[in-house]
């Protein structure tokens, strides 16, 4: 904090955060965010618990650490994809449902300052929302219906899809 008055930063986000528990009371009294990042990693240390990953989530909501979660370092197309699912690890591990969803909707929204029109359903606010059968943040259990984009209808139709219409018709066994 020292480094960042003297150099006049305003503003100071933690990306990464694997040990920010460990100095949670410190973020919190100098008001600095913790973006997680790779929660389905394993630990740093050989003697640390195998699930440490997992439960800092809820470590830094225990310290009133503001956080969400991430995904950064490489191939962060296709891993991003796995983004509700590190959330869904959040929550079993023992965030609520409503504090693991805020960290991938308005405490995301809330780091990066745009908490004034996105991050959470509210009149006034852009919105942006899915609408999935089964529990969006379970891997087995989630079938997204619909998606909208600043209010607008995301067509979810995929090449596979089709190809799976096509091949179900063609030999007979679709309904």
């Amino acid at each position: 904090m020292l480094f960042a008055e003297e150099a006049g930063i305003k503003r100071i986000v933690i990306s990464g955060g694997r040990q920010a528990d460990k100095v949670g009371d410190f973020l919190k009294a100098h008001n600095v965010p913790v973006i997680v990042t790779r929660l389905h990693s394993l630990p740093d240390m050989a003697e640390s618990n195998v699930d440490e990953m997992y439960t800092l989530p809820f470590r830094l909501k225990e310290k009133g650490v503001l956080f969400c979660l991430g995904y950064e370092g490489d191939m962060e197309v296709m891993g991003s994809r796995n983004l509700p699912f590190q959330t869904g690890t959040a929550a079993a591990y023992g965030l609520s449902k409503e504090d693991a969803l805020s960290s991938i909707t308005l405490n995301a929204a809330k780091i990066l300052g745009i908490d004034k029109t996105l991050g959470s359903l509210e009149v006034g606010k852009d919105a942006t929302l899915f609408i999935s059968t089964g529990d969006a943040l379970d891997m087995l259990g989630n079938q997204v219906e619909a998606v909208y984009i600043d209010g607008m209808p995301v067509d979810l139709d995929t090449h596979q899809k089709v190809s799976y219409r096509k091949y179900m018709k063609k030999y007979g066994l679709t309904e």
